[in-house]
């Protein structure tokens, strides 16, 4: 066999060996690292969740959303609920003492602080509704604040106001600035409409 034939042959293969190898190389440095941002994607996506959160290890609420995202690798580890929340205390025997329901949520972990907002209404085990478009509910003092607008039906009267501070379970309120105080009417029971109403009796204090 021709000597120089033999000689060609493995010249071109050793032409495309490395030319094959090139092309490995570019594809490898051609690869695009795409980091996740800890602070818009979400560690845990979850759908249609119904949960029980124990608080130093008793059983304290039941939590349903349609959706629960938690970001844990954010700077400041946190929960969203962005389609609304419905939270409920629950007593010893495991029955509903109170409830909380809003279109939104935030919870910052580190400082057990949640920031409910959108249509929140509470409710208590005294048949009291709370109604405002903003509240702070902190769990390390066990407390509930807001500043927004307060619309609370009581049995026997309606009360609104700003500058509302209560225990958890909306027992037992503070309400700063009173702007109406007036006798309830049982055919508008469960009004929707947060605005001021023009008060019935001088505003004094709950």
């Amino acid at each position: 066999m021709d000597n120089s034939w033999i000689f060609m042959f493995k010249k071109i293969c050793v032409i495309a060996c490395l030319t094959l190898l090139a092309a490995c190389s570019e594809d490898k440095t051609a690869i695009v690292d795409h980091s996740i941002d800890p602070e818009t994607v979400p560690t845990v996506t979850s759908h249609d969740v119904q949960t029980i959160i124990s608080d130093n290890g008793v059983t304290r609420y039941r939590i349903t959303t349609p959706l629960w995202l938690i970001y844990e690798e954010a700077k400041k580890p946190h929960w969203t609920f962005p389609k609304g929340v419905l939270a409920e205390e629950l007593d010893s025997a495991y029955n509903n003492a109170s409830t909380i329901r809003c279109d939104s949520a935030y919870f910052d972990e580190r400082n057990q602080l949640w920031h409910l907002t959108g249509n929140v209404r509470m409710t208590n085990v005294n048949g009291d509704v709370i109604l405002t478009n903003e509240i702070y509910w902190d769990q390390h003092k066990h407390q509930l604040y807001s500043e927004s607008f307060i619309h609370i039906e009581k049995q026997e009267r309606v009360i609104e106001g700003r500058g509302y501070v209560s225990n958890e379970n909306f027992t037992t309120y503070t309400l700063r600035n009173v702007e109406a105080i007036f006798p309830i009417d049982e055919q508008q029971l469960g009004i929707q409409d947060q605005q001021p109403a023009q008060p019935a009796t001088p505003a004094g204090q709950p």
